[in-house]
């Protein structure tokens, strides 16, 4: 018991240094896009989208260079499925949520077919290099996509709003900027080792698996910064950015964590031993954590699509209640 707490305290202090260190690299990078002169909308979609996903990566890519790949996939997955069923579902409940014509038509469909190759890649247990490859095509393919209609205010997100720079003092705040963007780089890094350490220790002494570890605490730990930035726009009346950034956080962990992170190490799911689910139909707990981020995906994708892109509070409360039968299910596998 004593060193489940003491992990516990350990890991609470990796999520705070994960959460510092996401910050730090935010406002460091827009400081300096400030004294550079680069467009919001830029920052919003390079900074702030990767400051807010920047949890995820670390965590994964110290996972996956201690070997502990399940972590990795599991982190994924997991991140996503929280995304949708849990800081999504609180925004709508706090607010509805209304989408943004352009986010419903082009991003969301996005998410969904990004989803969807993911799991096809994965399916079988196993990420490849060829496969972490072909997501990473697909980062760059949607990043040039989206900068080339930077015209589209739904793509700024919060915490893209550059600060007022005084033009005589530049190379201050471009120094200054720069050791917040170290300063947040290695907060990142110590609190992914942290993080990836106590997880491990937990997963022993509890005797559960390190992907159900990373499905559940490490996910909805390393989504903190989507929360707190979702909410954030939630009670700023700024729907679509609401879900412009949860969307963007989806695209984000499967191209630029799944994808990057395979091309350092193959990622290995745990077991493929199937499983039974229910009504003689079974799997690999892989294989259903990915089927259960497909639904909770296309559950959303039909929200919008059956709503005219509105999420009212009861929808957020099926997401909310969809992503508690999801977190059933998983603790039931082994």
């Amino acid at each position: 018991m004593t060193t489940v707490l003491a992990q516990s305290l350990i890991f609470a202090g990796g999520i705070l240094l994960l959460i510092g260190g996401a910050w730090s690299l935010i406002g460091g990078g827009s400081r300096m896009a400030a004294v550079l002169r680069v467009p919001a909308v830029i920052v919003g979609l390079t900074v702030v989208a990767f400051g807010t996903s920047a949890p995820e990566l670390f965590v994964s890519i110290v996972g996956a260079a201690k070997g502990n790949t399940g972590l990795v996939l599991g982190n994924v997955i997991g991140s996503n499925v929280a995304n949708l069923g849990l800081i999504l579902a609180l925004a709508a409940m706090l607010r509805p949520v209304i989408v943004e014509k352009g986010l419903a038509r082009k991003e969301v469909p996005f998410m969904l077919g990004a989803t969807l190759i993911f799991v096809f890649l994965a399916w079988d247990g196993r990420l490849s290099h060829l496969d972490a490859g072909i997501l990473v095509a697909g980062f760059i393919g949607f990043m040039v996509w989206t900068l080339s209609s930077t015209d589209r205010g739904a793509t700024v997100i919060p915490g893209a709003e550059l600060p007022v720079i005084d033009p005589g003092h530049k190379v201050r705040e471009m120094l200054k900027g720069g050791a917040m963007t170290l300063l947040g780089i290695a907060g990142l890094a110590v609190g992914g080792h942290f993080i990836v350490s106590a997880a491990l220790v937990l997963a022993q002494n509890l005797g559960v698996s390190e992907t159900l570890i990373g499905l559940t605490l490490v996910a909805v730990g390393t989504s903190l910064p989507e929360l707190a930035t979702t909410v954030m726009a939630a009670m700023r009346n700024e729907d679509d950015l609401a879900l412009g950034n949860i969307v963007g956080s989806n695209i984000f962990n499967i191209l630029a964590v799944a994808g990057p992170v395979g091309l350092i190490r193959t990622l290995d799911a745990e077991s493929a031993e199937t499983t039974p689910v229910f009504a003689g139909v079974t799997g690999s707990p892989l294989q259903i954590q990915m089927i259960c981020m497909i639904l909770l995906t296309a559950m959303v994708f039909t929200m919008i699509i059956k709503g005219k892109g509105r999420i009212g509070r009861k929808r957020g409360l099926a997401l909310g209640l969809t992503y508690l039968l999801i977190m059933s299910l998983w603790s039931a596998l082994k």
